[in-house]
């Protein structure tokens, strides 16, 4: 009999783990996929169909009962989405959830049984094959001289594995650089920082006269066993770095990337970028209140920031979306903020 494997089952992390990377090698093709390995999410996993990942939150007020925020698409085959869901809905905690950052096909499932899938901004994809590496034209006129700039004062890129660089130095700068972020790691649409060599991840730096202005961590994004791309995780750069360094990795990666064959770098999620009241029946207010964050919240996350520095990289823009069951609320996306820890 077909079963589905929570972490309060008898089977051991160590096969749990086993399964998932299985999965995720398999169906692992959107970019929040790999970070659904990241440390503090619990599971749901079925033997044969797949997995979701979820974050628990308990909150006096966001949410009293319980709350599973589930992070990306299903990894699973699209055609095994709906019946993985069905077995998810069946288990503890499953009546209070939101899924967070979900594509077009997982969003189309849930509107169709019934909840309000709001958008939630714009994912970006570039396609490898067609990125132009010398950037020539105005369209790449940021990039070009975001780049120029770096080069000149000496910056140089390298790859490699994290533990080649002093643990000393790669520790201080992600310190400097969260103290200046709010002191706090994001979870759940970012995964966090982990100071350790991990399978199939690529790492990135520049440094200038011997040191570390910045790094990059590169997530792979898989179809059918097979490595097709890598998500642009994060990066953690020097506060007194030439401006550029950033660019520069991210240029050297898809340099790279593509000369190796591969098809796709993402640069990640712009959150509540470009949010429309279009096609998904959806809750008007909820949108009221991530267009009004994304003008007004920069405390919070630079939003418009983020949506300029990667809209100059002209890739494609993706819309991603948020679902709610049993239906959404102002408490109920302020809960969902409250598990990535926003705030």
């Amino acid at each position: 009999m077909e079963t589905a494997l929570q972490v309060e089952c008898s089977a051991t992390v160590s096969d749990r783990d086993a399964t998932l990377r299985w999965f995720l090698r398999r169906y692992g093709r959107g970019c929040m996929a790999y970070s659904t390995l990241q440390p503090g999410l619990d599971y749901f996993l079925h033997e044969r169909l797949g997995y979701l990942a979820y974050l628990r939150l308990r909150h006096p007020i966001f949410a009293p009962r319980g709350l599973h925020v589930v992070i990306g698409d299903p990894v699973a085959a699209v055609a095994d989405y709906e019946a993985l869901l069905d077995a998810y809905l069946e288990s503890p905690g499953a009546a209070a959830t939101a899924f967070i950052e979900i594509g077009p096909n997982f969003a189309t499932l849930l509107s169709r049984r019934g909840y309000p899938v709001n958008e939630v901004g714009i994912e970006w994809e570039i396609d490898l094959d067609e990125f132009d590496d010398e950037l020539r034209g105005g369209q790449y006129s940021h990039l070009r001289r975001w780049r120029n700039k770096a080069s000149k004062t000496g910056v140089e890129v390298a790859e490699g594995k994290i533990s080649t660089l002093n643990r000393e130095e790669v520790s201080a700068l992600n310190r400097d650089w969260l103290q200046r972020k709010g002191g706090e790691e994001l979870v759940g649409l970012v995964r966090p920082f982990v100071q350790e060599n991990e399978p199939d991840v690529r790492y990135f730096w520049a440094t200038k006269q011997g040191r570390l202005l910045s790094f990059a961590v590169f997530d792979p994004m898989y179809r059918d066993g097979q490595i097709i791309g890598y998500l642009h995780n994060l990066s953690r750069t020097v506060h007194d770095a030439p401006h550029g360094t950033s660019d520069l990795i991210v240029l050297e990666a898809i340099r790279r990337f593509r000369a190796e064959g591969r098809e796709i770098l993402s640069l990640g999620l712009s959150p509540l970028a470009g949010v429309e009241d279009a096609h998904y029946r959806h809750r008007t207010l909820v949108n009221k209140l991530f267009r009004f964050m994304y003008r007004n919240c920069s405390f919070i996350y630079p939003f418009e920031g983020n949506f300029f520095h990667k809209e100059k990289y002209r890739g494609r823009s993706i819309k991603t979306y948020i679902a709610s069951m049993p239906a959404f609320s102002v408490y109920r996306v302020l809960g969902v903020c409250k598990a990535l820890r926003m705030f």
